[in-house]
């Protein structure tokens, strides 16, 4: 796949999500995620590989569950619209994804796509 990704720095993930997490307060970081009360929905059975088409082509920033294993790990991927194919590849992962500016956030679950912030998902 021609998908450009890198891996923030330790550091720089930590910081990028505590800031994420204290802006959206989302219900769950770990498990089934969940952004909670407010958000949007989407099925992930029907537009799981394919929402991110209708997203900015601007860098996005995913990270999973906050756990001893995931913890303060961000991948920056270098166009939003390349998060469904390239998690095509990964069934069943669960993840967050939002842009540099925190503008939006977005959790994918076994269940549900959820979305809050300067964001519209349309399918």
């Amino acid at each position: 796949m021609s998908i450009k990704a890198a891996l923030l720095p330790k550091e720089q993930g930590c910081k990028y999500i505590l800031e994420i997490l204290e802006k959206y307060k989302p219900w769950k970081t770990e498990g089934h995620l969940s952004i909670g009360e407010g958000a949007n929905r989407l099925s992930t059975d029907d537009y799981e590989y394919s929402f991110s088409l209708s997203m900015e082509s601007v860098p996005a920033f995913i990270f999973f569950e906050q756990n001893y294993i995931n913890e303060c790990d961000v991948v920056v991927v270098n166009d939003a619209k390349n998060i469904s194919p390239l998690m095509e590849n990964s069934h069943g992962m669960e993840y967050f994804i939002s842009d540099e500016s925190l503008s939006f956030l977005i959790s994918v679950n076994w269940y549900s796509i959820e979305y809050v912030g300067d964001i519209d998902l349309l399918i």
